[in-house]
């Protein structure tokens, strides 16, 4: 039999531990995504303000989320949360070329702050992939990742991000641009 303090003990605990917790339950389509109303380019769906050229191939959507392993989609203004993260999604419907079910891309992101500082510059994101080159059906979904660090992020800013995909082996590129504001 328990002690009427070590009970009471227990059910505080249990107290706080259960309001420290948020469940969410979510059921059929109704995702942030479907919420916005995407900007219609050439047959391209562009949420979060993204500008995208294309050459020689298709692009069906593209999209912002946060990098932290929840994937949320990022409101279309552009408020982030720099510690967790941002990640484009570019969704590929054609273009690539195609080698026995390979293709070998080249991406390129520019970062720069209001001051037009470069707070990151990444070139040649697909070398790790070397000789071996992409699956072509990983390749229909591209994410490009940008991590903020450091002190000079932590002040409110607005962020220019530049980026660049080209095939290695095809005429297919695109390129484009976005703007992420902290507060």
């Amino acid at each position: 039999m328990m002690k009427p303090v070590s009970s009471s003990l227990v059910l505080l605990c249990l107290t706080l531990i259960l309001s420290s917790c948020s469940f969410n339950c979510q059921i059929g389509n109704d995702t942030a995504e479907e919420k916005t109303k995407p900007r219609v380019k050439d047959e391209m769906l562009l949420y979060n303000g993204i500008e995208l050229t294309t050459r020689n191939m298709r692009v069906g959507k593209a999209y912002l989320v946060t990098n932290d392993g929840q994937a949320e989609r990022i409101d279309d203004d552009n408020v982030v949360d720099l510690e967790k993260g941002v990640k484009l999604i570019l969704l590929i419907k054609e273009g690539w070329k195609e080698i026995n079910d390979r293709v070998w891309l080249d991406a390129s992101l520019l970062v720069t702050n209001s001051s037009g500082e470069t707070v990151l510059e990444k070139e040649n994101m697909f070398a790790k992939y070397g000789e071996e080159g992409l699956s072509a059906a990983d390749a229909k979904i591209i994410g490009l990742s940008v991590y903020f660090k450091g002190e000079n992020t932590a002040r409110p800013d607005t962020y220019h991000v530049s980026f660049k995909i080209s095939d290695q082996k095809g005429e297919a590129s695109l390129e484009g641009s976005y703007k992420l504001y902290t507060r």
